[in-house]
């Protein structure tokens, strides 16, 4: 019998007095975070939160001659808003910024309320992904761009891409010989 009860006061002891990780701040449990911004040749959301993301995190494009077109441009967002700013209404705002740090015709905008899902505890923060895929995107000149997210008419943070002109090659059109052995 004392051997039950000792294990029955271990238990105890150590379920009463585990110790809970605080917080490291209070900002940190009630500011708006921005978890992953990136571009990429594609991205799409789903309804069950999840981004399918094709090409991510590319940090140099190439072209032969600008202006250029770039066929598709994903970009990816996750935020984490904290359960106090959820059920409210929010914006989030994405431009294109170009090497003059000029605003480009690159715009996409969306109001949005986030819910806690069902599996969600009491105070968890949400997560809310975006995703979108954008065609045929104007690259006037070569140069760094810069990505730009803003949450709540705030800019939150930005991603840096550059575009090059590589040179152009001059084939005779000739299919390339293969020496004899």
């Amino acid at each position: 019998m004392l051997q039950l009860d000792v294990m029955y006061y271990i238990l105890y002891l150590s379920c009463m007095t585990e110790s809970t990780s605080a917080p490291a701040s209070p900002a940190s449990i009630s500011q708006t975070s921005v978890l992953a911004f990136f571009a990429a040749d594609h991205v799409a959301a789903t309804p069950d939160a999840k981004l399918y993301v094709n090409g991510g995190f590319f940090g140099l494009l190439r072209f032969p001659a600008f202006p250029a077109t770039l066929p598709t441009l994903g970009v990816g967002a996750v935020i984490e808003l904290p359960f106090h700013d959820q059920m409210h209404d929010h914006a989030i705002r994405i431009g294109l910024r170009g090497p003059d740090d000029q605003e480009l015709p690159v715009r996409v905008e969306a109001r949005f309320r986030a819910a806690p899902s069902l599996e969600a505890q009491f105070g968890d923060p949400g997560m809310v992904p975006f995703g979108v895929t954008l065609t045929n995107v104007q690259i006037p000149t070569a140069g760094a761009y810069n990505l730009v997210l803003w949450f709540d008419d705030v800019e939150v943070k930005t991603y840096r891409f550059r575009a090059v002109q590589t040179p152009m090659i001059a084939s005779s059109g000739a299919p390339a010989s293969i020496p004899e052995s």
